[in-house]
This record gives structure tokens, C-alpha cells and sequence, in this order.
């Protein structure tokens, strides 16, 4: 679910760039962030409710994690990360930079800014991110597949060798197939099998309101991938991404 604003590393050098959290924020000014940044950066299939998001980041609920950019008191960019506690991985759910701020560095701001802090709250096993497959998923509105996967790849982020969905996030929207879940842990060489897989059934859960059952075959198409590599699963460089199978 994340996508990228592009543009060189910066870090905060932009002197006009603030960083709050969410919970710092009113829900008007929330709204203005979903409805400015979040929408046009997302497909409907792709991005949660105004209303569950501000119950998420807005309320502080548990294991919600967030950063905003702001410009002129305007907000310009977010991160949104959430911790699944009992698989211990974290994950960045989005990361969205306004329209006509793209391709100045806010993005990669936002991370810096963001990540080490998150990892000091929570000490995560692994942070995790959703990008889309350029093979399943065409440059369109919301931008460019293949621009995330540059983007990410320039972060030094890795991809799982997996074929992976995203769950539904309404019981009237579809999965989102076609997605990789790349890791932004550069010192990392492999996941848990077992943390990922139940990073998974969690996750599913959450998302579709039951745990998947046998009879889920995508899922479990899904799970045996994971459990197919053993006690652990590899990470690979970002760049090898058209050796895993497409969906």
C-alpha cells in the first residue's frame, strides 16, 4: 500500500519541512490530509477509510504509527506504519507525498525522519512494505509502479520471493494481487518463516474481519510459498524482482 514521492534523499534539509504526528493533528486537518494526499496517491482497492484511519492514527490506537509533513501548516506528505505485536514485524501501510510536492525528497524525508524512531518504539523483527508489480499494475492516476520500485530500490529496500496479495481492506473491495513485500532492513538477509506467517494470518484477519481457513485457497497458495523456504525466508535485492513469478 505504500508509494513513493521520488526525488534525491534530502533528509529535513528543507528548513520549510515540520514533521508532526498524527495524533498532533485535527481530524479536519486529517481530513484534509486523506482527501489531498492519500486519495490521489491510492486506488480505492488500496486505501482504508477516512473514518478507520482517523480511529488508527488520529485516536493513537495500538501498534499505530505515523508521521506528516507539513508545509506552511499544510500537510504535503505522511507515513503510516503499523505493528502487528504478535509476529513482532512492522509494517509501513502508506507513504503518500501531495501531487505538486513530488519529486522534491519529501518522501525519502518523511523516512528518515520516521524510521528510527518507530524502530526504537517498537523494536520490530522486520519492517515491511507493499509495492506494486509493474507486470500486474500499469503507470495510472495514482503513479508509477515502476517508479516505486526504483524509489525503494535506491532506499537499499529487498523483496521477499514470494507471490504475494494484499487482503481485501471491505468486505465490498477486492484483494489486490500483483503486490510484493519488500523489506527495508538492509542489514537483513532472511525472515522468519514462522514471524511472517503469522504476520499473515494476522494481517488477513485484521483486514477481512476472520482468519483464512483451508478452503482459502489463495491463501493458502500463499502461506505454502512462505513455509516452502524452510525455518526462514530469503530476502533478495530489490532489483531481481522479474525472477519471482508473476501472479
Amino acid at each position: 500500500m505504500t508509494t513513493p514521492s521520488g526525488g534525491p534523499a534530502t533528509g529535513n534539509n528543507d528548513r520549510n519541512l515540520v514533521f508532526a504526528d498524527c495524533t498532533e493533528l485535527d481530524q479536519a486537518t486529517f481530513a484534509t490530509l486523506y482527501q489531498q494526499v492519500l486519495e490521489p496517491a491510492f486506488p480505492p482497492s488500496e486505501l482504508e477509510d477516512l473514518d478507520t484511519l482517523i480511529g488508527a492514527y488520529v485516536s493513537g490506537g495500538a501498534g499505530s504509527l505515523s508521521l506528516v509533513a507539513l508545509r506552511g501548516g499544510e500537510p504535503v506528505g505522511v507515513a503510516l506504519g503499523e505493528f502487528h505485536a504478535p509476529s513482532g514485524i512492522l509494517m509501513l501501510t502508506y507513504l503518500a507525498v501531495r501531487d505538486d510536492q513530488r519529486g522534491l525528497g519529501v518522501g525519502t524525508a518523511l523516512l528518515e525522519a520516521a524510521l528510527p524512531g518507530w524502530r526504537t518504539a517498537v523494536r520490530p523483527v522486520a519492517l515491511l512494505a507493499e509495492i506494486e508489480d509493474p507486470r500486474s499494475h500499469s503507470k495510472n492516476q495514482y503513479g508509477d509502479p515502476d517508479a516505486r520500485l526504483r524509489f525503494y530500490e535506491r532506499l537499499g529496500a529487498q523483496v521477499l520471493p514470494i507471490q504475494y496479495f494484499q487482503p481485501r481492506l471491505a468486505p465490498e473491495l477486492p484483494r489486490v494481487h500483483g503486490m510484493f513485500l519488500a523489506c527495508l532492513d538492509s542489514g537483513l538477509n532472511s525472515i522468519s518463516a514462522d514471524a511472517l506467517a503469522n504476520f499473515l494470518d494476522n494481517y488477513i484477519a485484521d483486514c477481512e474481519g476472520e482468519p483464512a481457513n483451508s478452503s482459502d485457497l489463495e491463501y493458502s497458495k500463499l502461506t505454502e510459498q512462505v513455509r516452502s523456504w524452510g525455518d526462514s525466508v530469503p530476502l533478495w535485492p530489490l532489483a531481481k524482482w522479474s525472477e519471482i513469478p508473476p501472479a
